[in-house]
C-alpha cells in the first residue's frame, strides 16, 4: 500500500500463500507482531471499496508515471548516461554513471603536510567510494538528492537511483541541476583521464 498509493508509512500488504502450509505456518508465528493498526485497515478498507475512485486513481497514475519515466529516459538518452532497461513498472530508475567517473582520480592524505602529500590513482574499492563520495557531495551541493548505490548494496561503485515518482515541477527542476552536476563532472575528469581531487583520510588514502 505504502507504494501503489504513495502512503508511505501505512505498512499494509498482502500474503498470496497459494495453500502453502508450511510457509502460511512460518508467518503465523510471527503475525502477532505485525498485525495492521485499526486505523490502516478502516482507511484502507473504505479505500478498496471505493471502485469509482480506485479505476481513476490507477489510470491516472499509471499515466502520470509512464509521463514522468519517458522524460528521465529522455533526460538520460540526451546526456548519454546508461540506465538499466526493460523496466515496467515501479517509481525509480536505476542509472550508472561509471562513464563519467571512469577517469582516475588522486586521493590525498589529510594527515600529511601539503608537502608530503601524494596523489594516488584510484583502482582499490576504497577509493572508488572516494570516487562515489565526490559525486555525490556535488549532487548535494547543487541541491538534488539521488538514492545511493552503497545505499541499496550496489555491487558496483557508481550506481544511483532517480525516483521520478514526484511533482512535474520538482522533477524538472531536479534533472535542471542533475544536469550541471553531469555537465561539471565530465569537465573534472575530461577526455584525457584528468584526474579529479578528492580528499580522504589517511586510513582512505592507504
Amino acid at each position: 500500500m505504502s507504494k501503489d498509493f504513495g502512503t508511505n508509512g501505512f505498512r499494509v500488504g498482502a500474503l498470496v500463500s497459494q495453500a502453502n502450509t508450511p510457509l502460511l505456518s512460518a508467518v503465523k508465528s510471527v503475525a502477532c507482531f505485525s498485525w495492521t493498526s485499526s486505523i490502516s485497515e478502516l482507511f484502507f478498507t473504505t479505500l478498496l471499496n471505493d471502485h469509482g475512485f480506485l479505476d481513476f486513481y490507477l489510470k491516472e497514475n499509471s499515466r502520470r508515471l509512464g509521463e514522468h519515466y519517458k522524460l528521465v529516459i529522455d533526460f538520460l538518452k540526451e546526456t548519454k548516461i546508461e540506465y538499466v532497461r526493460g523496466g515496467n513498472a515501479g517509481f525509480f530508475i536505476w542509472v550508472d554513471f561509471r562513464s563519467i567517473l571512469g577517469g582516475d582520480i588522486f586521493v590525498l592524505d589529510e594527515e600529511r603536510s601539503e608537502d608530503e602529500r601524494s596523489g594516488q590513482v584510484c583502482h582499490s574499492r576504497v577509493k572508488a567510494t572516494a570516487r562515489d563520495q565526490w559525486f555525490n557531495e556535488k549532487l548535494m551541493e547543487a541541491g538534488v538528492y539521488l538514492g545511493t548505490g552503497d545505499a541499496f548494496f550496489s555491487e558496483q561503485h557508481g550506481w544511483y537511483r532517480i525516483t521520478f515518482s514526484i511533482p512535474r515541477k520538482v522533477l524538472d527542476l531536479g534533472l535542471e541541476r542533475l544536469q550541471k552536476v553531469i555537465d561539471e563532472a565530465r569537465a573534472a575528469v575530461g577526455s584525457t583521464s584528468a584526474p579529479i581531487s578528492v580528499r580522504t583520510s589517511h586510513q582512505a588514502a592507504d
